[in-house]
């Protein structure tokens, strides 16, 4: 769909915003990146301030400002596969084993206008089929999760979500200051 500059913001403001000519843009709604994720953000949300103390998820070793949202699986999902969906369209920066997370894919694309870095985190890099370079669609399926503990870096099954502001590449789960947040932006605000 098409529409033009001038109208986008009255006509769909919560649509995702991409720029295909010079005086068009082409609206594409943001995707869930997990089935019935709304019902899976029990746990670590963006922003949360986390220390071993602290946390809702025991053990814990990490201390910071959650960096993205922690969306969780079912307890009858534990040893079934769980689909995790591509937020944009964009293409894979990068797709490897990190610290933290086990398999981790970083996406590019661009939400209303702006740059972005997508990270989801704690996936079996296997079941990727795309590689580096190559374009996801918006709800087009990534890969599953990890099963831990070598998949997921000993964290327990879930996706990790961020969003990082620019075309840089951050995969930090957590920051040590709130301002540092701004770098990065909240998925649950964008729907």
């Amino acid at each position: 769909m098409f529409w033009a500059k001038g109208d986008v913001e009255k006509n769909n403001p919560e649509a995702v915003i991409e720029i295909a000519q010079s005086d068009e843009v082409r609206i594409r709604t943001l995707k869930d990146p997990i089935d019935q994720a709304a019902d899976r953000v029990t746990k670590k949300s963006f922003g949360t301030y986390v220390t071993p103390k602290n946390s809702p998820v025991q053990p814990e070793k990490f201390t910071g400002y959650h960096t993205g949202t922690d969306f969780e699986t079912f307890a009858d999902e534990a040893n079934v596969d769980v689909s995790v969906y591509a937020i944009c369209e964009g293409k894979i920066l990068q797709k490897k084993t990190a610290a933290g997370y086990g398999g981790v894919l970083v996406q590019s694309c661009y939400i209303n206008h702006q740059p972005l870095t997508v990270v989801y985190g704690h996936l079996n890099l296997k079941s990727i089929a795309k590689i580096n370079g190559e374009v996801l669609l918006a709800g087009e399926t990534i890969g599953i999760l990890g099963q831990p503990p070598l998949e997921t870096d000993r964290e327990r099954k879930h996706l990790h979500l961020s969003i990082h502001k620019g075309m840089g590449i951050d995969i930090r789960g957590y920051v040590t200051t709130q301002p540092a947040l701004t770098a990065w932006i909240d998925f649950e605000t964008l729907k």
